[in-house]
C-alpha cells in the first residue's frame, strides 16, 4: 500500500527559505532544452532574478520578486523541456520540467525560443514538499 508523507509547515518553510537563501544574491532562472539537476542540458534563456530572489515562505512557498527578462535570448531550434533555479555562479538549485499547461513551469509563448527573442517570467512560486 502506498502511504502519504508529510512534513509539519515550519518545517516547509524552513526548506523554502533555504532554497531562496542558497541561490544567494544572483539567482538565475534559466530555461533549458533538457537534462537533470547534476547535468542541466543546453541553456536558452537566463532571466535575472532580484536579490533576494523570493520573499520569505509561508505554508511552504515562496514567491519570487522581481525577474528581469531576457532581451536576447540564445534560443534553439528545439523545444523547452526544462529549467533550473540556479546560483550566478551556475549552482544548480532547483531543476524542475517545463511545458505548455499542467506543468511546474508553463510557457504560453510556445515552447521553442528563437535567437533573440525576449522571454519573460510574470509570476514563479516554490513550493517545498509537502
Amino acid at each position: 500500500m502506498a502511504g502519504t508523507t508529510t512534513h509539519p509547515e515550519a518545517f516547509r518553510n524552513t526548506v523554502a527559505d533555504l532554497v531562496d537563501s542558497t541561490l544567494s544574491t544572483t539567482a538565475k532562472l534559466v530555461f533549458r532544452l533538457s537534462g537533470t539537476a547534476a547535468s542541466p542540458g543546453t541553456a536558452v534563456a537566463t532571466l535575472s532574478m532580484a536579490n533576494p530572489a523570493f520573499g520569505s515562505a509561508s505554508a511552504g512557498v515562496i514567491t519570487a520578486g522581481t525577474i528581469t527578462s531576457d532581451t536576447n535570448a540564445t534560443g534553439n531550434a528545439s523545444p523547452v523541456a526544462t529549467a533550473t533555479l540556479q546560483t550566478g555562479a551556475g549552482t544548480v538549485i532547483v531543476h524542475t520540467t517545463v511545458a505548455a499547461s499542467g506543468d511546474a513551469i508553463n510557457l504560453s509563448g510556445g515552447l521553442t525560443i528563437g535567437a533573440g527573442d525576449t522571454v519573460s517570467c510574470s509570476a514563479l512560486t516554490y513550493a517545498a514538499m509537502p
